[in-house]
């Protein structure tokens, strides 16, 4: 562990002991990849215990500023592995006391730790997401699809509700309230181009191309802004769809913009727009590198 982990008691951030999800650093770019492609990548609960450790650690790693959510094989999330339902109940839970304090706790706090993880999570997705697989790449802050992507509120074939995870409160505010209604209320399965015709998704790609083009998203996010104002942008973007009221979204963008003109990327930022560094900031661009949280 670094003096940045030991000295302040933070957790170590090895990412290398998962068995259902895998982590792959790309400098500040880390891909998180749902493993567990013969089962489709359907959330187990070994698989869902792992990423939200993964979200609660990585969130203070400093050298992560941006995560590209992905599943491996042909499938980005089949919702609940119903294997699971088959486990043992705890002998002093009842059904009710298991499914709301283990079940869909479990469930539920993976888009709750995606919405607190203060790094942009950019979804590379393909094949199904169903259930729960729709609300995470609903809770994703941008995606890309690829052409094999579709989604649907699966819970509805199974006596269930169609929302779940947040896929309500995400969903109406990216395509609207009438086609989130007509996308959370059937079994219909809409594929790539319908969802990116309503505003999901930013691009659709082949299916190989999805994590390469999320990726360098990713990495144009990470060359071209400040780590701070980053993470200050995905703040004041949250609380604005959570509800907050006109006046007190634009207090806390001045909260932020101050905060970042005094950090010493904003002192940088203000070097490289004097055109009198023009030749200085060509000639010696690592030296005016944004790099300071």
């Amino acid at each position: 562990m670094s003096v940045y982990q030991d000295q302040y008691h933070l957790p170590a951030f090895d990412y290398g002991s998962y068995e259902k999800i895998k982590i792959e650093q790309d400098g500040p770019v880390y891909i998180c990849s749902f493993d567990d492609p013969g089962n489709l990548n359907a959330m187990s609960y070994l698989q869902m215990s792992e990423f939200n450790d993964f979200l609660l650690k990585v969130r203070l790693d400093k050298d992560c500023r941006v995560i590209v959510l992905t599943g491996e094989g042909r499938s980005f999330c089949a919702g609940f592995n119903l294997d699971d339902h088959a486990l043992p109940h705890p002998d002093d839970m009842g059904e009710t006391q298991y499914m709301y304090y283990i079940m869909q706790r479990i469930c539920s706090d993976q888009a709750v730790y995606m919405h607190r993880c203060e790094q942009t999570i950019i979804g590379a997705l393909k094949g199904y997401a169903v259930g729960g697989g729709l609300s995470l790449a609903c809770a994703c802050d941008m995606r890309i699809l690829g052409e094999s992507f579709k989604m649907n509120a699966g819970y509805l074939a199974i006596g269930l509700t169609g929302t779940d995870m947040s896929g309500s409160f995400y969903l109406p505010k990216i395509i609207g309230y009438e086609r989130a209604y007509r996308v959370l209320s059937s079994t219909d399965r809409f594929d790539a181009e319908t969802l990116h015709s309503w505003g999901f998704g930013l691009k659709v790609v082949p299916d190989d191309e999805a994590v390469a083009e999320a990726v360098a998203l990713a990495h144009h996010l990470c060359e071209t802004t400040s780590p701070f104002g980053l993470r200050l942008t995905k703040e004041a973007m949250l609380s604005s769809i959570d509800g907050t009221c006109f006046e007190t979204q634009i207090k806390m963008e001045n909260r932020n913009q101050v905060l970042g003109t005094i950090t010493d990327d904003g002192r940088m930022g203000r070097l490289k727009m004097n055109p009198k560094n023009k030749e200085a900031v060509k000639a010696d661009p690592e030296k005016y590198r944004f790099r300071n949280l």
